[in-house]
């Protein structure tokens, strides 16, 4: 009686034989071919398909080993990541035996944020196996005491923080995804949540900028230690809008409760929808979720309020004077900053695009602002006022006008 190793060989022999024995077969058409088939792989209990690259395997390797080269090969490094270097593995197990990071997701982000690894070639199921493999835990520490807490009103304190998303397709490629969300923590309203292609300030800005159009502005915005949330930029804006900005303990994600929860809850009840979609943009996975997040999240009954959280908001909203901003506020709080020469042409790139500037700018580097939601808007700031809107270069209509400076231009 044959053991599986010997069942499984044999049955691979049985496949590549005709190629070796009979020279008048087309090895591509044959194996091509074999590919659209399905076949009872030894072991398997259902019907199986291999890819054309796994015939030419197999027959690679019984010409270099013969027979035994058809049997199943045993990794030698089975339990070990291939893709931790040793350097990266030391500094992994020296911060886990020094902190206790509570939860993988926790160090994974940790690790990401401090440039100790990459996220698009490092992922968290590649960190939990590697800790797995190698018996590494969180340094244990004491629990801390902690009771419920819970602000009286509605915008008096708001939490954000970011959750890595599924891999989504934007034009050829697929991206990793982050999702930022901000949760009212009176009501449980998520004020505002989307999904972006990257993890920096311009997605948290978006995202509360979202927040504070429909919600108003909060007394208070809680996040963790994390770069976004610690940026200049975020302090900057917090203060213009009078908005304490407060940061939790490093890695203290229970202090965080309830935007945990919420991430939790769309892990058991969202993504899983996803699995039905064949392609996913960053479009439409924003669009299905901002639809699960009205009909379903803020309009479901939430145990910890007994109420909905949309209705707790609602009914908070007669207790509370909520401050707003006009859209017009918004755009000149909320926009993004870069910074340009002037060439002697008296024009500057951005985005592989040519846009005028005055000539009075011509070899002095300009300040430009656009609203976050209109990177084309290109607008020069000097001394934080507004001194000219930006218009991309036209070659053709320049050729055929004289250039005409005005008087202020002249006297430069």
């Amino acid at each position: 009686m044959m053991n599986k190793d010997d069942e499984i060989a044999v049955f691979r022999y049985g496949i590549i034989a005709p190629v070796i024995h009979d020279d008048a077969i087309n090895r591509s058409n044959y194996f091509r071919e074999l590919a659209k088939k399905e076949f009872n792989y030894p072991g398997e209990e259902k019907p199986i398909r291999f890819r054309y690259r796994t015939f030419l395997k197999w027959l690679h390797l019984y010409r270099k080993h013969g027979y035994d080269g058809l049997k199943p090969s045993t990794r030698n490094d089975k339990g070990k990541s291939r893709k931790i270097s040793g350097s990266q593995k030391e500094r992994i197990k020296n911060l886990c035996s020094e902190i206790d990071f509570r939860t993988v997701s926790n160090l994974y982000r940790y690790l990401v944020g401090e440039g100790i690894i990459q996220a698009e070639s490092f992922t968290e199921a590649t960190l939990r196996n590697f800790m797995k493999a190698n018996d590494i835990r969180f340094k244990p520490e004491g629990k801390k005491p902690r009771k419920a807490f819970e602000v009286p009103h509605i915008n008096m304190l708001w939490t954000a923080d970011i959750m890595y998303g599924p891999y989504i397709k934007s034009g050829k490629k697929k991206m990793r995804s982050y999702l930022f969300a901000i949760i009212d923590d009176h009501s449980r309203l998520i004020t505002a949540a989307s999904f972006y292609n990257s993890d920096g300030s311009l997605s948290l800005a978006k995202t509360l900028r979202e927040a504070i159009s429909v919600y108003g502005l909060p007394q208070r915005f809680y996040c963790d230690n994390g770069k976004v949330f610690s940026s200049g930029y975020l302090n900057m804006l917090c203060a213009k809008l009078g908005i304490a900005l407060i940061h939790s303990k490093p890695y203290d994600s229970p202090s965080r409760g309830k935007i945990e929860r919420f991430f939790r809850t769309v892990r058991d009840m969202f993504l899983p929808m996803l699995f039905k979609c064949s392609e996913l943009s960053f479009e439409s996975i924003n669009e299905k979720f901002k639809t699960w997040i009205m009909e379903q999240y803020n309009m479901n009954i939430h145990r910890g309020i007994d109420d909905t959280p949309m209705d707790r908001y609602l009914h908070d909203m007669e207790n509370v004077k909520i401050r707003t901003l006009t859209e017009q506020q918004a755009e000149y709080y909320f926009y993004n900053t870069i910074y340009r020469t002037v060439k002697n042409d008296g024009t500057v790139t951005v985005n592989n695009i040519l846009y005028e500037a005055p000539a009075k700018y011509t070899g002095r580097k300009i300040e430009i602002r656009f609203p976050l939601d209109k990177p084309d808007d290109l607008r020069l700031f000097e001394d934080d006022k507004q001194c000219a809107v930006l218009k991309k270069l036209d070659k053709h209509l320049n050729s055929e006008l004289k250039i005409r400076y005005s008087k202020e231009d002249e006297n430069v």
